[in-house]
């Protein structure tokens, strides 16, 4: 299937509009996604950064709650007195107030405390004796020994400091609780127990409740041990371990202490964004739905699809008429060359491409030169061909002139050997008639009479031959003339047809070299790459180009050379005319030398035969003195008849050599025919 500059110029403008904007669109959703995942991130991280900040400051004011109980006078009081349970079997209630002293009054204290801190779970006193106070009131357990306890034994290794403990679960109403606890002194400032406060993270699960990610996200706080603290989206999985939820995403977010993932629950996927405390090493967990993420992604996506919709119809648009304005000049070259192949050189390019200042202006501009300059030359070719067929006519009806002018001098030849003949005959007969001497030399004279006259004849018929000759020697003259005048012409024949061969090259040459540039083009195109690919498109047709006019330069050197071929032959045939003519021109005048030659001894013969009439007289008294004479004229008779024959000969041969030639112009005119043919095929 063949595909036009112009179609492919507008898949050119549609992928240089199109691809970019593919590879923009897909890098911008890409990056808008990453940026987006990156921005909740950064904001969840701040934001939980402040909630930590905040959980911190919470913990810092129990903390220094905490020490605030430890410096209350009263506990520094506390002695052996206090209850204990280690020597209790069975589980025993716990009775502060019953029991009195400093007991009932510490727990007084206890109560005070816990009206003003509503969010406490638990507050209690361990002695060092083993004596225990606790709010609230609930059994105590048996033979229940607090110092033995972690929580005990962490402070009273760390004095003067308030140990967190890890979260618990406590049983009572299921909430996950928090001690806090510090050594006790008494006011010597010896250790005297473990003051702890207890504080339940319901509160926790509600604040967290109010922290709002996005849309669809939300916090989730985990313990160091994996314990989950607070989950304000799925509260019956508070208290359970990462561990024990089957995610393994979240399974191992206890190894790290920040990371972002993305995690599938419940059929949803999340982003997940873990911050872990410095000071607790509790994680934070954000969770934000991906849809919500991705939605002004989507959105990003929908508007760079629309303007990539929008860009490609004005592509085609501007494509269309870019290609409209590239194509039009193209085809008309392309119509040009096809019609200069086709012979016709009658056609011009418009005015308005030629004067164009690009490469197709100047292909234009070398193709109306390369126009101009075949049609000078076809003109001079058809002069020439013109001159050489009308000096063929010329010649060939001078040549006729000249067979039949060689024709008549031959006849005339014969005849003058017929009349040698006859008188070699009356010579012989003259001799038999002197040894008839008695017959009477008045029949001497009459017969000498006659043998005059008949010399005269022959000397006439001789001198009439002769300027046969010198007729026949000026017209071989003449078309030796013609023939070297129309060697001449065909040589200049050949010389313009060389001419024209070395425009056919330099056209040659130009359609090489625009071959050429199209190559270069077609490579500097595949360095600009995809941008350069329209401009490989053009370069790929501009070669094409170039092929055709390479193609029709050499139909045009085939039908020169057809031409040159003729001329050669035209210029040996005229060769071997002119050879030939010289040749018949040579016997013509060998010819002409012998009836010189003939011309002479008929006048001797005829002064001799004078000679005998005038002494005819004497015949008689000199018979053998004429006896003689006879026998010389006989000889001379004899040489007479052979110089004729020979001469007779000769001018046969003149003859054939004529015909011959005519056969040959015959030849020339044929070629001259054939060239006028050819030359006109092309309309100029």
């Amino acid at each position: 299937m063949r595909v036009s500059i112009k179609q492919r110029l507008i898949a050119a403008f549609l992928a240089i509009i199109l691809i970019p904007i593919g590879v923009i669109s897909s890098f911008v959703y890409v990056s808008m996604e990453e940026r987006i995942q990156t921005y909740f991130i950064e904001s969840s991280t701040k934001e939980v950064a402040q909630v930590d900040n905040a959980i911190n400051l919470y913990f810092d004011s129990i903390r220094e709650n905490v020490n605030l109980i430890a410096s209350s006078p009263l506990l520094k009081s506390a002695d052996n007195t206090i209850t204990t349970y280690m020597d209790k079997p069975t589980k025993t209630k716990h009775t502060p107030l019953q029991n009195g002293g400093v007991e009932a009054a510490i727990f007084q204290d206890f109560l005070r405390f816990v009206d003003s801190h509503p969010n406490t779970a638990f507050i209690y006193l361990a002695t060092k004796y083993g004596g225990y106070i606790q709010w609230p009131t609930d059994d105590v357990i048996a033979n229940y020994d607090p110092r033995t306890r972690d929580w005990y034994k962490n402070p009273m290794g760390n004095p003067g400091k308030v140990i967190t403990t890890d979260p618990y679960l406590y049983l009572g109403d299921n909430s996950i609780v928090i001690s806090n606890v510090t050594m006790l002194k008494d006011n010597k400032g010896e250790p005297l127990g473990v003051v702890g406060l207890d504080v339940s993270l319901k509160g926790l699960t509600d604040i967290l409740k109010e922290i709002k990610i996005g849309k669809t996200g939300y916090l989730m706080l985990v313990g160091k041990d994996g314990t989950i603290l607070a989950n304000p989206k799925n509260p019956e999985l508070n208290s359970k371990n990462l561990k024990d939820t089957q995610i393994p995403e979240l399974a191992a977010i206890t190894e790290n202490t920040s990371s972002s993932f993305a995690v599938t629950m419940n059929d949803t996927e999340y982003l997940a964004n873990v911050f872990t405390s410095e000071k607790t090493g509790w994680k934070y967990i954000s969770f934000i739905e991906k849809a919500e993420l991705s939605a002004e992604a989507n959105q990003i996506g929908f508007i760079i699809g629309a303007l990539s919709i929008l860009f490609a119809v004005l592509a085609v648009v501007a494509s269309v008429l870019f290609s409209h304005k590239f194509t039009k000049p193209l085809l008309a070259i392309v119509d040009q060359i096809a019609q200069i192949g086709r012979g016709d050189f009658t056609g011009e390019l418009p005015k308005n491409l030629l004067e164009r200042k690009d490469e197709i202006g100047m292909l234009g501009q070398s193709i109306q030169v390369m126009q101009v300059s075949i049609q000078g030359l076809i003109r001079e070719v058809q002069k020439a061909v013109n001159t050489l067929s009308t000096s063929s006519d010329n010649i060939s009806v001078r040549l006729a002139d000249n067979v039949d002018t060689t024709n008549k001098i031959s006849t005339t030849i014969q005849e003058v050997a017929s009349g040698a003949q006859n008188q070699l005959r009356g010579t012989e007969e003259s001799a038999r008639a002197m040894e008839e001497m008695s017959i009477g030399i008045q029949r001497v004279a009459e017969t000498t009479s006659i043998i005059s006259e008949s010399s005269t004849s022959t000397a006439d018929e001789a001198q009439l031959g002769n300027q046969s000759i010198q007729k026949a020697i000026q017209q071989m003259d003449s078309i030796r003339g013609s023939v070297e005048h129309s060697v001449t012409v065909v040589k200049q024949l050949g010389e313009r047809s060389k001419e024209i061969v070395q425009i056919i090259d330099v056209i040659t040459g130009i359609a090489s070299q625009t071959n050429l540039l199209a190559l270069n083009a077609a490579i500097e195109a595949a360095r600009a790459g995809e941008h350069g690919r329209g401009f490989a498109v053009v370069a790929d047709e501009v070669r094409k180009l170039a092929e055709q006019s390479d193609e029709s330069a050499r139909q045009i050197a085939n039908l020169i050379q057809e031409i040159q071929t003729d001329t050669n032959k035209a210029v040996n045939s005229m060769d071997s005319v002119n050879q030939d003519v010289q040749v018949g021109l040579s016997t013509v005048l060998e010819s002409g030398e012998a009836f010189q030659r003939i011309l002479q001894e008929i006048q001797q013969i005829t002064d001799q035969i004078q000679e005998v009439s005038a002494v005819s007289e004497q015949m008689s008294a000199g018979s053998e003195q004429v006896a003689a004479s006879v026998d010389e004229t006989a000889q001379i008779a004899r040489v007479s008849a052979h110089n004729a024959e020979n001469l007779a000969a000769s001018s046969k041969g003149q003859l054939a050599t004529m015909e011959e030639f005519a056969v040959s112009f015959e030849s020339l005119n044929q070629m001259a025919r054939e060239l006028e043919r050819m030359i006109s095929k092309f309309k100029i």
